[in-house]
């Protein structure tokens, strides 16, 4: 593993250094485990404690961040968890596969691969299929006749990318990914649903990154379009002839149905769902576990479902929160006053017995009011 002094590592993030800069460091790790050669981070409040206590050698902390008497050498920088992120690359550089193609890859004659390509065992590539210079195919990955793979992508193992999908330049697409597989169009007749052609296609941009066990749909007759720099944790669904802006995060277990339209900048909590022909507008905050039936405008914030504005969203959940301790309240107050007399009593089969409803005795006859 390479090593780095603190100055060598400051330079590269814009840091100003508090302590040794001389200090060589040979990893990274949480503040928790960190040990005097390794850099640690320190980026929130609540993490304070345990910066107090970290044994780190060296410390990336906010600018705002005051020594108090720490043993460790600080580098001071405007967002600490970005510049670590940076920073482990260089620690954990990416393998890079040797250039070359496994003797037992399958590349139809009419397809077409750029140098320095690396492809692995198993690798499938139809006719008509073109893949750009520096790109590395896992094991067990096809891709389709037609289709089209940007500079210096990255496929992991069993990856499928079907007939005529694009992507742009260094693409990241995990394990298991499907992208321009058939979208679900039906028609419902007198004899069963029939399929409708999924014509259109698939276009991806650059510097996307596509999580394990995703799928992309193919357009019905435009096309499914993700815009640059967008990231797609692991099992995210996106429908027919969605459209995603650039920049967005969507977290696992979303799913996106056809036809609807994401704004740049969007961002999605796990298990959000989206249903069809919306439009969720450009920033847009969407909750985890949330359900949007409706459109969100520009920087909307909304949470539940079906989705609302944030703030509702948060004060109907402390209220749900609040409801036995209201009911046991008004049944106090019902039984003070005469009013209702408390609440309703309940047989051992579950169903209510109300106020005035006669009681049966257990040889069926009636016992009288109650």
């Amino acid at each position: 593993m390479p090593a780095f002094t603190v100055s060598d590592l400051a330079r590269r993030v814009g840091a100003d250094v508090l302590g040794d800069p001389d200090r060589r460091l040979c990893g990274v790790a949480s503040l928790g485990v960190a040990g005097p050669g390794d850099l640690a981070f320190f980026a929130r409040e609540a993490m304070r404690e345990a910066v107090h206590g970290t044994r780190a050698g060296a410390v990336l902390a906010p600018r705002s961040f005051e020594p108090g008497g720490v043993r460790f050498t600080i580098l001071r920088v405007d967002d600490p968890q970005l510049s670590f992120a940076r920073i482990v690359r260089l620690f954990h550089p990416e393998p890079v596969p040797a250039p070359g193609i496994h003797p037992t890859a399958w590349i139809d004659e009419g397809a077409r691969v750029g140098e320095a390509v690396s492809l692995g065992p198993g690798v499938v590539v139809e006719g008509g299929a073109r893949i750009g210079r520096g790109t590395w195919v896992g094991p067990g990955t096809f891709i389709g006749r037609g289709a089209r793979v940007g500079v210096g992508c990255r496929f992991g193992h069993a990856v499928s990318i079907l007939h005529g999908v694009e992507l742009g330049d260094r693409v990241r697409v995990h394990a298991g990914a499907r992208i321009g597989t058939d979208g679900f169009g039906y028609v419902p007749g007198p004899d069963g649903a029939h399929k409708v052609p999924q014509i259109g296609g698939c276009v991806i941009g650059a510097d996307v990154e596509i999580g394990a066990n995703c799928t992309i749909d193919r357009g019905a007759l435009d096309d499914t379009r993700i815009g640059d720099r967008t990231k797609l944790d692991n099992l995210v669904h996106v429908g027919h002839n969605v459209r995603i802006g650039s920049d967005c995060l969507i977290a696992a277990h979303v799913g996106i149905a056809g036809s609807s339209e994401i704004g740049a900048g969007t961002r999605f909590g796990g298990q959000a769902g989206v249903a069809g022909h919306l439009r969720i507008g450009a920033g847009a905050r969407i909750a985890g576990q949330t359900g949007v039936v409706r459109d969100v405008p520009p920087g909307g914030q909304v949470g539940g479902t079906p989705a609302r504005p944030r703030r509702s969203w948060l004060k109907e959940a402390a209220y749900l929160g609040r409801l036995p301790d209201l009911f046991q309240r008004v049944a106090r107050l019902e039984r003070g006053s005469g009013a209702g007399g408390g609440a309703p009593r309940v047989r051992r089969d579950g169903s209510g017995v109300g106020e005035g409803e006669p009681r049966v005795r257990r040889d069926g006859s009636d016992a009288g009011s109650a």
